[in-house]
């Protein structure tokens, strides 16, 4: 493992986009394909390299949490424009510091998506800007060091309907990212996701 000078830069501007369109919720109605997607996710995710597992030192960062935000637009009844924000993360303690491993990824996608209501199989596809952080405090001073390069994801699963309103996405996904170390990684997430404006007939 390596560590880099470059200042930490964190943002998801996908929760943004969250904030004018919000205020456009329409009243409930009938299930309809809906325009605007707003989803939050957690899950697991296991990172496939050995660059950050030594049972020797008993270091292994390869077992993440998963935490994800994202804005789709669908531009037909089974095609979604998307942008996610991603992020898998651990914490171990070394040499009696907390030093935290968080690996993050941004960027545009695009889903196809069964155009039915109920339960919706989805399949989708991004490329990714990935940012790999490691993050400590020794006394009073945090120290951070990042390095960023780029990367993609492919994911699917299926989207339920709760209500008009409401989905529940169940995702199976894989994430490719080496910007130094390789954070590769294989996971599985539940999500909740907000729907509203309809799609033009």
């Amino acid at each position: 493992m390596r560590f880099f000078s470059i200042p930490l830069r964190r943002a998801l501007p996908a929760l943004a986009l969250a904030l004018p369109l919000l205020a456009g919720l329409p009243a409930p109605g009938h299930a309809e394909n809906h325009k605007h997607h707003l989803g939050l996710a957690l899950g697991y995710q296991k990172l496939l390299s050995n660059d950050f597992k030594d049972d020797a030192l008993g270091i292994d960062y390869t077992n993440d949490g998963f935490g994800g935000v994202s804005y789709r637009l669908s531009i037909l009844s089974n095609l979604d424009l998307s942008v996610d924000g991603r992020a898998t993360t651990r914490t171990q303690t070394l040499g009696g510091q907390d030093l935290t491993l968080t690996s993050s990824f941004f960027g545009p996608g695009i889903r196809i998506a069964s155009p039915s209501e109920g339960i919706r199989p989805f399949v989708q596809a991004n490329l990714f800007l990935v940012e790999e952080t490691f993050d400590t405090e020794v006394g009073n001073t945090r120290i951070t060091a990042s390095e960023n390069g780029a990367g993609f994801g492919i994911s699917g699963g299926v989207d339920i309907r709760a209500s008009n309103l409401l989905s529940i996405p169940i995702e199976a996904d894989f994430m490719y990212g080496k910007p130094s170390d390789d954070v590769s990684s294989l996971g599985v997430n539940v999500g909740l996701t907000f729907n509203f404006g309809q799609m033009s007939h």
